[in-house]
């Protein structure tokens, strides 16, 4: 089992956390690269939860409408995946919204029985509620669940207990027995076509609080989708490196292996041709120009961030922070430091750090000497940066994108 996850029991059970597993118990041996678990946990408990998580590297997820769904996620640097925590206080159905509910968590938290370093419901409790997943959130029963379905059915000791759950939460007109045959003969079309009735029959334990669930979540789903222009939550990221650091493999890294969408963004006061932009009406604007240029870039990572991506920026205005090789006029440097503070600060900087020497192997352009200096120079940004940190670049690329992707996982934690 992957150690994070093994960490995440081992401290809910010393804080006398009362959760089980929903259910994918069996599943839990094939999350080395990572996985949803979904968790049951006491009414209540859920604030001391997020503490305990928060320590452990996750971050909740800020998902209006998802009730009674909590997220959490976090990312493991030595086995570079993802883990992502679906915690709920009470079982609830329902497509698209939830709002079904349930007094199944109660019965699941209060029957539930130690598995390994864990607890899972008892077999009665995880097929009732595996058997309402299927039919009324996915709305098909794969073969890996219509399998486990079978299984649970065989481990069935209290046949009394389970009668009494499905005379509440199933269709009237099907008992038991009847409900047991057609999960061992594997009749699944025949059970999802009671989704409806089942459905109805859940509705009618609190018709209006039902539907005022589902009204409520549905304005608060499409209220998130426009939350992120007012207050952005994903991170924006700045990459500083002399030539030959790696920052482009870099970011192509992240994009390809981040858990959220990524983007990248060029914000170099200079590009490699000496050019401030394609726009040619633009440049001739001169220092007017680089300015709208900037925040031309930056209102397009604005609008990244907006839609829930993650940004990163190929370099920085803060280029113009770099200690000059002479002495220059006060009016060059107020127009230096105005560039380098035009455009709102990200929310991390990092400096990709190599010697002179392991630049000069890797691009052979310039010399040892003045990448040296380059290098020299991009550390002293330090004393006007207070969210920059320092990255080893004389790290292979593999390395080096886990190191990066924690450094800004533990950014948007905190």
């Amino acid at each position: 089992m992957h150690e994070l996850l093994l960490s995440v029991f081992r401290k809910m059970e010393f804080a006398n956390i009362r959760y089980c597993l929903v259910r994918d118990y069996d599943q839990l041996t094939h999350m080395s690269e990572g996985g949803e678990i979904d968790l049951l946990v006491q009414n209540g408990q859920l604030p001391q939860l997020s503490g305990l998580l928060a320590q452990l590297g996750f971050a909740g997820l800020e998902t209006w409408g998802y009730a009674p769904h909590h997220f959490f996620l976090a990312y493991h640097k030595k086995s570079d995946c993802w883990l992502k925590l679906d915690v709920v206080t009470e079982v609830a159905y329902g497509k698209p919204v939830h709002a079904l509910r349930t007094s199944l968590a109660d019965n699941c938290l209060s029957r539930r029985r130690r598995c390994g370093p864990t607890f899972i419901p008892s077999p009665e409790d995880e097929l009732m509620t595996l058997l309402l997943h299927c039919v009324l959130d996915k709305g098909y029963i794969a073969p890996a669940r219509g399998r486990r379905l079978q299984a649970l059915c065989r481990q069935v000791t209290e046949e009394h207990y389970l009668a009494a759950l499905v005379a509440l939460y199933w269709s009237p007109a099907t008992s038991w027995p009847e409900l047991a045959a057609r999960i061992e003969d594997g009749k699944w079309p025949a059970l999802l076509a009671q989704g409806e009735t089942v459905a109805a029959r859940l509705a009618a334990h609190n018709k209006l609080g039902t539907v005022g669930r589902q009204i409520r979540d549905r304005v608060l789903r499409k209220a998130n989708r426009w939350s992120g222009w007012l207050r952005p939550r994903a991170r924006t990221v700045a990459l500083l490196a002399p030539d030959g650091a790696g920052k482009s493999t870099l970011a192509a890294g992240i994009q390809n292996s981040f858990y959220f969408p990524v983007r990248s963004v060029y914000m170099g006061l200079y590009q490699k041709n000496g050019q401030v932009s394609a726009g040619s009406g633009i440049k001739r604007l001169g220092f007017i120009g680089r300015l709208l240029v900037q925040w031309q870039r930056y209102l397009m990572a604005r609008y990244h961030q907006a839609r829930g991506r993650f940004v990163i920026f190929d370099r920085y205005s803060y280029d113009a922070l770099l200690p000059p090789p002479q002495q220059l006029s006060w009016s060059k440097q107020w127009r230096r430091w105005l560039l380098a503070h035009a455009c709102p600060a990200p929310d991390l900087v990092l400096v990709l750090d190599a010697p002179g020497e392991v630049l000069y192997a890797r691009k052979g352009e310039h010399s040892i000497d003045s990448l040296e200096e380059q290098r020299q120079r991009y550390l002293q940004l330090k004393k006007h940066l207070p969210q920059m940190m320092v990255v080893d670049a004389t790290r292979d690329a593999e390395q080096m994108r886990r190191e990066v992707t924690s450094l800004i996982w533990r950014s948007h934690a905190r």
